[in-house]
């Protein structure tokens, strides 16, 4: 059997959404969808990491804000170990509505006998590791690792018969780990100002179309990649002139990635999917 493998990316793309991303839904369903749905673009897209920001910062959402990063930590663990690291909550009930990642480390198969890929917990640590990993029994491993911390292993099955196993952290396995989710408290401005190359989305920026190969020509070479989205109900220049900037002093590139829209408003998750469909094409 041949498992499901999907390079990560060279260079580093980070996406930024507001705090107040979903609050608007019409109930606690429509909201674990909705979450689901961008998470499962994120992945799709190969996203490093998910930074969450407050567009108001006298009244930053933080409850919001801590529910997305619970939902994305959630979906972005592999379900085998899912039940050790969350206990029952009642923020989490609808968590059955949320579409599986199917990333790379999340095997479909509790099997040694292929060679892939899968997430683990080291349980306990000393001369060697004891890591679980969603087989029959937990494994045993030749190095100390720290216990509580998560791994990916690597699985090779061997001609003798026995099977290597390789512990990497995610930061340096080579295949797709999934994104991680970060809280950040300062401005948008203050967010940004560490990445090669800042792209921010907006219905009133720059036709994709007439930017595109100047916006690939740009993206060569560079590291750290960021893409920055608005609110359902305030746009990214409303945000910028709220914390008292000028979007354009602070962003190479603002963009409306889907002209002549057909609707009156799009939503935050299809403008994150639209914007990463067409990143994905020049991107490495």
């Amino acid at each position: 059997m041949k498992a499901f493998t999907a390079p990560r990316r060279k260079v580093r793309l980070d996406v930024l959404i507001p705090s107040s991303f979903s609050r608007e839904a019409s109930s606690p369903r429509d909201k674990m969808l909705r979450l689901g749905m961008l998470a499962r673009f994120l992945a799709a897209a190969r996203v490093e990491a998910l930074i969450i920001y407050h567009e108001d910062l006298e009244r930053p959402d933080r409850r919001n804000a801590e529910f997305i990063k619970l939902v994305m930590d959630y979906l972005n663990t592999a379900p085998y170990l899912r039940k050790r690291l969350y206990e029952l909550r009642a923020e989490l009930r609808y968590a059955g509505l949320l579409p599986p990642l199917n990333i790379p480390t999340h095997p479909e198969r509790a099997s040694l006998d292929y060679p892939h890929f899968r997430e683990g917990l080291v349980i306990s640590s000393g001369s060697k590791s004891v890591v679980e990993a969603g087989l029959e029994k937990p494994l045993r491993l030749r190095r100390r690792l720290a216990k509580g911390s998560r791994v990916v292993l690597r699985i090779e099955p061997r001609e003798d018969g026995k099977v290597g196993v390789v512990a990497r952290s995610k930061r340096s396995v080579e295949v797709y780990p999934g994104f991680r989710t970060a809280i950040v408290e300062e401005r948008l401005s203050e967010i940004v100002g560490g990445y090669d190359l800042r792209i921010a989305t907006s219905r009133r920026g720059a036709d994709i179309r007439e930017i595109l190969p100047a916006l690939k020509e740009a993206c060569t070479g560079k590291e750290r990649i960021c893409v920055a989205f608005g609110a359902s109900r305030e746009g990214l220049y409303e945000i910028a002139e709220r914390q008292g900037f000028k979007l354009e002093d602070h962003f190479d590139y603002i963009l409306n990635m889907m002209p002549l829209q057909g609707v009156r408003t799009i939503r935050t998750e299809e403008a994150v999917a639209y914007t990463l469909a067409i990143l994905n094409l020049i991107l490495d």
